[in-house]
């Protein structure tokens, strides 16, 4: 792909932003294709010249994004599930830092804010990163859409 007009994206010219140098782009070819703001989280599409941007990958990921109240509601179900079955993530938050977040999983899991929503071309899965405690700690909760909008993993990152 070279240049595409995706209706929720905009154009996306990776052979311009490539060679001109994408504003975060690594000496590899990887770069922040398109970022903006939306709903108070950031959200984020990294290019890797390596891979074909898809546009049924593109589609995906905007209606997550347009649908991200629903979406959000479905990462929360997964969450809780996760956490019912570990919950070391909780645990580290309330011992390791002495934070002062809920151990009722429902309420932990609710007090989660997403920090950000990225899609890596290349990758076949849109992560949603949440975090409890920004201030205090840089711990994720990653919750990983496949291109059918089901969530695939969530994996502990920081």
């Amino acid at each position: 792909m070279s240049k595409l007009n995706h209706e929720f994206f905009g154009v996306l010219d990776t052979a311009k932003d490539l060679a001109g140098g994408l504003e975060n782009a690594f000496s590899d070819g990887i770069g922040v294709l398109w970022e903006k703001e939306y709903n108070g989280s950031i959200v984020t599409l990294w290019y890797d010249n390596a891979y074909e941007l898809k546009i049924n990958t593109l589609d995906a990921f905007a209606k997550l994004l347009k649908n991200l109240e629903e979406y959000k509601k479905t990462a929360r179900l997964a969450l809780k599930e996760y956490l019912k079955k570990d919950d070391e993530y909780i645990t580290f938050h309330k011992e390791e830092l002495e934070s002062d977040v809920p151990a009722d999983v429902s309420e932990f899991v609710e007090k989660m804010q997403i920090k950000s929503i990225a899609l890596w071309a290349g990758e076949d899965f849109i992560a949603v990163d949440f975090m409890i405690d920004p201030e205090e700690s840089d711990e994720i909760l990653c919750v990983k859409f496949n291109r059918s909008l089901e969530v695939e993993s969530i994996d502990w990152e920081s």
